[in-house]
This record gives structure tokens, sequence and C-alpha cells, in this order.
């Protein structure tokens, strides 16, 4: 940053005037924007008595990937020789990386909710699954959110990315099919975000458009279009009238967009950037950059495009001079998904069928997606929730340092409360389920147990809750109505189970018949805290 004591000269590098936006010739099914970076020195003088004063706030960046498993970066244990995650890896060897971080959910809409409200989404009427495409914001108006709690502090505030989230109000009905049609009235500003681009609900929705704060961008008029072909998951398209997304593309998209954004903000004010990658979510997509690189496969290859990613928006901290003030956390909104076969079909396949014949292949190679731990994305399992987690602040965290304590990533809310000395609301009024962890970041001693019961839920809305070094999965999931259910003790979902994490990691030796005490007082718990309506004790 320009600030100092005494009168310096400093060369700042800016991203000038930014890559262009052109109207895409390819009126669905393609959308391009265009690069013009243009360099540029600027010569400030920095001083106090010029009126140039410090930025005391850190920066603040969560980049949040999507499905990303535990063990598939090299620092978590996938080896070089199958594919490579420097820019990740350089995070660790400058901050904090954790072996026992939590997601609240394991699937995407819960854990973002929980992430950017300080609480848990199974409070909420979603009890299993995730946010339909159609649906309205789920984040109710009024609550304590965040972006908000910074946007108060002082911060530009941006969310650039995968949303899924909702959009609109809940007047009317729910599921919307012209959700799209028009400017909708509630997203991500109404949170407490001052920007938003990115994609509506997951990467290849059949929406095929991105969103720019509460609109649809490009949009060409509301009229609903004829688009040929279907989305990578076998769907219709929605039909709006503007440029549609190219998936090869969208990693490109948003990192750029994260960079002007950056350059756009003064730099006397902190800033929070809240960056979703759409990768390594279905359809697995790798860019030009990386695509048929790898022997690992193509779920590899995008893994690559994710630090890629990474490493960009590093870079643009570093360019505009705030990368020095700057709390850099890295981490995913579940566990990878799990594959264990190679599948071939001899007639033509939405492309998202073949995700896990990408996962195997690339397991086949020497990586596992999870690490040690069994199951994956949708599972209560560890597989399904623990994530890898990384947090770098020069001079502040301890560079190459591990950290051991448990966290969950519902409790970046108030640890960046913390950090500001920002008081949050009673625990029954907002942030009910986070609890600070500054201390960890601070490589002091830190049981999370004495702050709140650590709570995660499945896809399928099966609860878990680790204790110690206990680990109890209540087996019980949410049913689908006109849907056959496995019978009870056949799947993780639904197995009512007891695992010793220390001696057990991968979760085999299930002890519930063996420690019935363990079980009922953990089930007790679960069932104050699902009556309290928080958990946090302060």
């Amino acid at each position: 940053m320009c600030g100092f004591w005494s009168w310096r000269v400093c060369v700042v590098w800016l991203d000038a005037a930014g890559r262009a936006q052109q109207q895409r010739n390819r009126s669905c099914m393609k959308i391009r924007i265009k690069e013009n970076w243009v360099t540029f020195v600027v010569i400030v003088a920095c001083s106090i008595a010029a009126g140039a004063v410090p930025q005391e706030k850190p920066n603040v960046v969560i980049f949040l990937a999507d499905d990303y498993g535990y063990g598939s970066s090299n620092c978590y244990g996938t080896p070089e020789s199958v594919l490579k995650t420097p820019h990740i890896d350089r995070l660790a060897k400058e901050g904090m990386r954790f072996t026992r971080a939590y997601s609240p959910s394991s699937v995407c809409s819960p854990t973002r909710y929980g992430l950017l409200t300080g609480r848990y989404c199974w409070r909420t009427g979603l009890k299993r699954g995730v946010v339909n495409m159609l649906a309205p914001l789920h984040i109710d108006e009024g609550c304590f959110t965040l972006p908000q709690m910074l946007k108060d502090a002082g911060y530009s505030t941006a969310a650039i990315g995968k949303w899924h989230l909702g959009f609109g109000d809940k007047k009317g009905a729910w599921i919307r099919p012209d959700r799209y049609f028009k400017p909708v009235t509630r997203g991500p500003l109404s949170i407490g975000f001052d920007y938003f681009f990115g994609i509506p609900h997951n990467h290849g929705d059949c929406s095929g458009i991105y969103m720019e704060n509460h609109d649809v961008y490009g949009r060409r008029s509301n009229n609903k279009i004829k688009i040929e072909g279907v989305n990578p998951y076998g769907k219709p398209w929605v039909g709006v009238d503007a440029p549609q997304r190219v998936d090869e593309e969208v990693s490109d998209d948003l990192t750029q967009k994260a960079a002007e954004w950056l350059q756009q903000q003064p730099q006397d004010k902190p800033v929070f950037l809240y960056f979703a990658a759409p990768a390594v979510h279905a359809p697995i997509t790798p860019s030009k950059r990386f695509k048929g690189t790898l022997k690992a496969g193509p779920y590899a290859e995008f893994i690559q495009d994710l630090d890629w990613s990474v490493g960009e928006v590093y870079k643009a901290f570093e360019k505009c001079g705030r990368l020095e003030n700057t709390v850099f956390i890295f981490t995913s909104d579940n566990g990878g998904v799990y594959g264990d076969e190679l599948k071939s079909w001899d007639k033509k396949v939405p492309d998202s069928w073949y995700l896990k014949t990408y996962v195997t292949q690339m397991r086949r190679a020497g990586a596992e997606v999870n690490g040690i731990y069994r199951g994956g994305k949708q599972e209560p399992l560890e597989g399904g929730t623990r994530v890898p987690f990384i947090v770098s602040w020069p001079g502040q965290i301890e560079a190459g340092s591990v950290n051991n304590d448990k966290i969950n990533l519902v409790d970046m809310t108030a640890t960046l409360a913390d950090l500001l000395q920002i008081d949050l609301p009673e625990k029954e009024n907002g942030a009910e389920d986070s609890v600070s962890v500054l201390d960890a970041f601070k490589g002091k001693p830190m049981d999370r147990d004495e702050l709140a019961a650590c709570i995660t839920h499945s896809g399928h809305g099966t609860f878990a809750l680790t204790l110690g070094k206990w680990k109890y999965i209540e087996g019980i999931n949410v049913p689908i109505k006109g849907k056959k259910e496995e019978p009870p003790g056949t799947t993780s979902q639904n197995t009512r189970a007891l695992y010793n994490l220390e001696d057990d990691p991968h979760e085999d030796q299930n002890l519930i018949a063996e420690n019935p005490e363990v079980a009922e007082s953990m089930q007790t718990l679960l069932d104050q805290s699902r009556t309290k309506n928080y958990t946090r004790k302060q």
C-alpha cells in the first residue's frame, strides 16, 4: 500500500481500463469477455502530510472452491506427479493450513448460507438438498450477515462467482419459471454486498447466463427465446435473451471480473471479496489452458484451473498494493465427489454423467480426492464435510504452520467480528452458531467444543456431531415425498453410528454398541442445539 510516515515514492502497477466486454456474436450459446489489459505506472507521493492515511483494517478474501475435496491439493497430499497446485500451496507456505476444518453441510447452498450468516441452514425451511435455481433469496430480510457486518464497518464488498442462494422475494409462487425474465427484487445486494457478478445457481445450470447485481448481464429483452440443445445435466435451456456462458471460459470470466472490481476500489478503503469459484463442480470443463495436459484426466485439469484462479486473485491484490494487509482464506463448500468406476456409454449422455468416471481416473493416477477420509459430497462421513482450509495474513499468521484445532466455516462471521472488534448480536438474534477461532489463527490453543457444538449436515438431511475424539451420526435422513427409501442401516445417511476419529479417521468401526452412553449424551446435545435455536454459548 501507499502510506508511509516519511516521504516515499510509490510505484503502483495498476491494470487500467480492464478487459473490454463485447457484445457476443453468438446470440444464445456463447460468451467471451475479451482481454485488453493495459499496464501503466502511477507515481504517487505518499505521506501523512499529504493526507494519504494508511489503511488499518485488513482486506478480506474468502475464496470458496466448489466440491473440492480435502486431499486434492499438493499441500494436502496429492502427488505433484498427478497434478500441481502451486498457488494454493503458496498460501499454505505463507500462512496456516488446518487439518480439522468442517463445512456445515456436505452440499452447496447450506454451506454458503452458513458461511454468510453464521447460522446453520437447517434452522431454515431447507431440511435437505439445495436451493432451487428458480427459488427466491433464501436469506431472510433482516438476517444478520457477514457482508453487511463488514459493509457497516467501512468495507467495499463484492460477491463474484457461484451464488446458489436464490434471487427475488418470497411473495407468490416459490418456484417461478419467469424468475430471470426481468430484474430481480432481492439478491446478493440485499444482504450487504455492493457488487455481484456470477452464476445464479450451478456451473452448467440451465439459466445459461451471468447475473450482474440484480439483473441478467447483457440482457437484450425480457422475451423468452429458443436455445437449441440441452445443458450439461440434460435439461432444456431457460431461454433468457442474453449472452450465454461458455462453461470452459467461466473460471476466466469470473477471475477477470474480480480483478476489475478490485482495481476500481479506492486504495484507502478496505475490501471484502467473496469469490465463489465454479470449479470443481460438474460439468468438468477444464479451460484451453489445461485441457488435455494431464494423464490424470479432465478432473485433475479442472483442479489446475481452480489453482490458476487462486493465483490470479492473489496477483490482483499484489498488483494494487493490498496483499500485505490481506487476510486470504481458501476453503471449500464441501468434500469432493467420490468415484470408483470407469463408465462409458454407447449413446450421447449429459456431460455431468462423466463426473465419477473422471474422479476415478484421477484416483487411479494416484490422487485421493478426499485424502484418507471415507465418503464424499452428500454424505455425513468425513469425506463429505472435512474440507481444506488455509488462511494467510503476512506478519500476523505464522508462515508454514499447520493447525489441528477444529473449526467450522460457520465461524468466519464471529472470527472476523473478533478481529475487527465488532460486537455480534445476542446469540438468539444473529450469528447463532458462529464462534471466534481467531486464537487458532494466532496459533494459540483453542477448543471449539467449549464454545459451541460443531454440527454437520448431509445432503439427505442427516445430522452429525463431533465432540472431542468422537463423531456421532444420527442416522435419520429426511425422506423425499414419493421416493422409495433405502432400508434403515444400509447407507451412511440412515445408519446410526459412533466413530473414534483419533483411532479410526476412515470411519470403518461403528462403536455405538460398545459405547451407548457416549452416543446418548451426544444425541442429547444435538437435540438441545436444535431446540435452543443457537449453539454458541456467548
